[in-house]
């Protein structure tokens, strides 16, 4: 049971990247074609709110040996507690840009 869900988790995980994607690069494309600075915000704020922090989860988890935020560093040794919550705070704070760069998209007169 838990394996399925887990795989659901993941299949809907990466639906949603993909959606997103397709999103960002018609907010590029109409940015490219029309000059529209809103247009390039809206693009920035999708990838770093909803494509960004997936990847960054995915290689904190590859240099902890595989377990994200928890695992192993380097040579078994485990991750400090500071070190986790840098990466925490990296990752809201990749968000919060992301939020802004939206909220910008909003604002920005051409």
């Amino acid at each position: 049971m838990i394996g399925t869900l887990a795989m659901l988790t993941s299949l809907v995980q990466g639906l949603v990247v993909v959606g997103t994607l397709v999103v960002v690069a018609k907010a590029a494309i109409a940015y490219r074609q029309h000059d529209s600075r809103p247009m390039a915000l809206l693009s920035v704020g999708l990838f770093l709110l909803l494509v960004a922090p997936p990847a960054f989860e995915l290689l904190v988890g590859a240099l902890l040996d595989g377990t994200p935020m928890t695992g192993p560093v380097g040579g078994g040794r485990q991750p400090t507690t500071a070190t986790l919550w840098a990466l925490f705070l990296t990752e809201e704070l990749i968000r919060l840009v992301g939020v802004a760069a939206l909220l910008g998209s909003l604002y920005v007169r051409e």
